[in-house]
């Protein structure tokens, strides 16, 4: 996605490989501008993260209709869970073909006119998986790291051209990508690490009924793309705040021991204790 701002005057290009997706997305958009900004305009770019010449061609056409790109939001990415023996080189790959790689594409193609124009705002939408690697979430887990490195690195490299690079790291969020994450789950039959596959089951559901809104992680993208003095990491939500902070208290050795628990009850009643929320 890339957004064109003027005080506050949006004109936006929405991408997505299927567009047909993206038609319930413009009426939110348009909903939300009455009260927060003025929606100038709202195009549908197709656009496939995936492919490099689709990523020049859509980013071409945003430059040839509106002349600047102001802000690239990476948002594009898959989940599917699995321990790291039983992930095959397939799945791992298109873990990263879309999570890292397709961001990275975005990034080059959106760079050159940033630079020239001395302005720009790169978002990566990551995770509090890319601080935090758990079970079955390894591969997942090292797309993000991999993506919180490459930004780390870049927002250095570019802050000569006043261009700033911006990390949103939400928790558990209510999207379709926790089915589809706990669908992969479902497959792994006769697995060796039933217990570690048994308690992500748990949390994923979970975090089905009480994880954050997508809207909280599109405030917090606002949020960067307005702040005056910008963070390079946003953690969406309380609960990714309790994780991480959670992780951060315990040594390494601490968090690689909760995967000794063999039952289910032990093993949440140390995390309840490690991370703890409260309501």
């Amino acid at each position: 996605m890339a957004i064109t701002t003027a005080r506050l005057n949006l004109k936006v290009s929405l991408s997505g490989r299927d567009l047909s997706g993206n038609y319930r997305a413009t009426t939110v958009l348009r909903k939300a501008g009455v009260d927060r900004w003025v929606l100038v305009s709202l195009e549908l770019v197709s656009l496939d993260v995936n492919d490099e010449s689709s990523v020049q061609k859509a980013v071409a056409d945003v430059l040839a209709r509106e002349g600047r790109i102001d802000v690239l939001v990476n948002n594009a990415g898959i989940g599917p869970l699995g321990t790291i023996e039983e992930t095959d080189d397939a799945t791992a790959k298109s873990v990263f073909e879309t999570n890292f790689f397709g961001a990275l594409r975005m990034i080059r193609a959106v760079l050159p006119s940033m630079r020239e124009q001395k302005s720009g705002t790169v978002i990566n939408v990551s995770s509090v998986a890319g601080r935090v690697a758990g079970t079955c979430m390894g591969i997942y887990s090292a797309s993000k790291f991999a993506l919180e490195a490459a930004s780390e690195a870049l927002a250095q490299e570019v802050v000569p051209y006043n261009i700033r690079v911006c990390i949103i790291e939400p928790g558990f969020v209510v999207t379709p990508i926790l089915d589809a994450a706990l669908v992969s789950l479902s497959t792994a039959t006769n697995s060796p690490y039933p217990n570690a596959i048994q308690r992500t089951q748990i949390m994923f559901a979970q975090g089905q009924q009480t994880g954050d809104s997508a809207q909280l992680v599109a405030e917090t993208i606002e949020s960067a793309v307005t702040a005056t003095g910008p963070k390079l990491r946003y953690t969406v939500g309380d609960g990714a705040r309790v994780f991480t902070d959670g992780r951060a208290a315990m040594s390494d050795e601490e968090w690689i021991a909760m995967g000794r628990h063999t039952s289910v009850e032990d093993y949440f009643e140390e995390f309840s204790v490690r991370f703890p929320i409260t309501a």
